[in-house]
């Protein structure tokens, strides 16, 4: 009888044990993580996100196992960085990144056909540097892309979001946290 109750003690010590220790995980698989060697750089599980990289940066992204860029800039913001840095698409290539361009000029791109392409370049569990030239529409498509291709609700979205480059103004200047749903 007591060495029942040992067991059933052990059972479930075991159980809360493993419980705990996945839920760390867990917790540190949503954590975003900011790169402070890096200007402007975050790290959410398989994904980095921010503007637009240095060439050091993207060595380094090479060197974490990255192997795909998504760049959400317009062809006249990489026309200009070209002229004042370094044609990035050539040197990504040229690094072994595969390379992707979703031009996204404001808020007028921000439309389901652009996500959809997008998110056609987000397969598998692959490293994947998300950039456009100073983070905040690669947060935006980011967080679209959780709520509609890994079902994320809208709430948690905006949370990755926050500690990445996400902010809702309102919030600011209201000086409150402001809950969002869906009605359909």
């Amino acid at each position: 009888m007591k060495s029942d109750i040992a067991l059933l003690i052990l059972g479930l010590s075991l159980t809360i044990g493993l419980n705990v220790k996945a839920q760390s995980v867990n917790e540190k698989n949503d954590s975003v993580e900011v790169i402070n060697t890096f200007k402007n750089l975050f790290h959410y599980q398989n994904f980095y996100i921010g503007g637009q990289p240095a060439l050091e940066t993207l060595q380094w992204l090479k060197s974490q196992g990255v192997n795909k860029i998504i760049n959400l800039c317009t062809e006249k913001e990489i026309d200009h960085f070209s002229e004042n840095a370094y044609n990035e698409m050539t040197n990504a290539e040229n690094l072994g990144f595969v390379y992707h361009n979703v031009p996204v000029d404001a808020s007028k791109d921000y439309t389901p056909e652009k996500l959809a392409l997008f998110s056609n370049y987000l397969t598998g569990n692959e490293k994947v540097l998300i950039h456009c030239a100073g983070g905040w529409r690669a947060t935006d498509f980011f967080m679209a892309y959780l709520i509609k291709n890994r079902g994320y609700s809208i709430n948690q979205a905006v949370e990755i979001g926050k500690k990445l480059k996400y902010s809702l103004p309102l919030e600011k200047l209201l000086e409150i946290e402001i809950s969002m749903n869906v009605t359909e």
